[in-house]
């Protein structure tokens, strides 16, 4: 069966839940199947694709599914279908546990991304070589102080000598 409704009033502790009839080929008619329904591990055979519960309570949690199969007239094979996928309702419990995962399982993602983003780059970092950058010689410090290696020169040379000749030239 295909879109299995439920709507509950808590005043009359009812639910009616309703659903429409499985797809086939060749048979238009929603009597040609009965249906097994299942509340709660309470199982019900009907003929309608419609269900009145009875004894719905506001504080507890349900789950409903259904199947179908032949009514026994029409051209429809006799083993039950698949179950519905189950509908679950009562508290609002069910609400505030999916607005949880409303912001759990995007958070998580976001996680997962950013720690996937950071592992890539630092394998990049440690497999990639590095690209030496040309050196700027007007901008880079001088690497030697001319001043202290002109003084350490002088005073690594011997003391010299000087001698001054002078030519005395007479004149007679």
């Amino acid at each position: 069966p295909l879109n299995v409704t439920v709507n509950c009033t808590e005043a009359s502790h009812r639910c009616s839940i309703w659903w429409q009839p499985p797809r086939t080929s060749h048979v238009k008619k929603s009597s040609c199947f009965k249906y097994e329904i299942v509340i709660e591990n309470k199982k019900a055979i009907i003929e309608k694709n419609s269900y009145l519960y009875e004894s719905f309570s506001s504080g507890k949690r349900y789950s409903v599914k259904i199947r179908a199969t032949d009514a026994g007239f029409c051209l429809v094979s006799p083993n039950w279908g698949e179950w519905s996928t189950p509908v679950e309702f009562g508290t609002q419990q069910l609400t505030s546990t999916s607005s949880y995962m409303l912001f759990l399982i995007p958070g998580l993602a976001a996680g997962l991304v950013l720690f996937l983003c950071m592992t890539v780059r630092a394998y990049l970092k440690k497999t990639s070589a590095t690209v030496p950058q040309p050196r700027d010689p007007f901008h880079e410090p001088f690497l030697v102080d001319f001043q202290t290696e002109y003084m350490n020169l002088l005073q690594k040379q011997a003391t010299e000598e000087i001698i001054d000749i002078e030519e005395v030239m007479e004149c007679k």
